[in-house]
């Protein structure tokens, strides 16, 4: 594949705690920069672009979950526990990291683009316009949104062995197929915690920092 992107877009990655809010925000960030944000989304164009099944992409969704491999038949049914059967056709989770990171880079030569996890600030890494940014907060903010966010969750306790089991997931995930450590911010050009900027000046600190850099950006829209 060829990865050459254009010098007049730009790319901004971000990387986010479980409950920061890190992806609400980056939907606000799109708005205010008019530009397109993929979140879940990615893993709903690689199916198109690749004709697989979206739910097996979600399988591995930063998650590095080594289950039973899934393998493919001529006619594009899956066979779950075939795992004696391989063939062109065999989707390891390798594999469908592959996918996505192919679709990721797809993306990325269109135009200008938010991206949220996924491992986009690793693969999209000789982008000549990239800006990655990790969002976090404090715990008990991050509790009191878990809460509110999913359905089965009802005590701090739950709210919290939830929030460290997801973290862990997107950390283990991050790091294998990156090689990297997540969350530390030396891997980030910018790291902060939501409520001790505030959403305006947040957006407008990453504005800025965007034509620091050179980056072929507009001013955000004023509110």
């Amino acid at each position: 594949m060829n990865d050459t992107y254009n010098p007049n877009t730009f790319v901004i990655t971000i990387g986010r705690s479980f409950g920061s809010g890190g992806g609400k925000f980056a939907c606000e960030l799109g708005r205010r920069l008019g530009l397109p944000v993929y979140d879940e989304k990615i893993l709903a164009k690689a199916a198109e672009d690749s004709n697989i099944r979206e739910d097996l992409l979600q399988r591995i969704d930063e998650s590095n979950d080594f289950s039973v491999p899934i393998v493919f038949n001529t006619g594009g049914v899956s066979m779950p526990g075939s795992v004696f059967l391989y063939n062109d056709n065999y989707l390891s989770n390798e594999n469908l990291f592959n996918i996505v990171s192919d679709t990721i880079k797809e993306l990325a030569k269109k135009g200008s683009l938010i991206l949220v996890g996924r491992c986009s600030d690793f693969i999209l890494r000789d982008h000549p316009h990239l800006l990655s940014i990790f969002v976090t907060e404090n715990k008990s903010l991050r509790l009191e949104r878990i809460i509110e966010r999913i359905e089965d969750v009802k005590t701090e306790e739950e709210a919290e062995e939830y929030m460290i089991k997801v973290d862990r997931q997107r950390r283990q995930y991050y790091n294998f197929y990156t090689g990297g450590r997540w969350g530390r911010c030396e891997n980030y050009d910018l790291s902060f915690k939501l409520s001790e900027l505030g959403t305006d000046y947040a957006i407008s600190l990453i504005a800025d920092l965007l034509k620091r850099k050179g980056f072929p950006v507009e001013a955000p829209a004023k509110e």
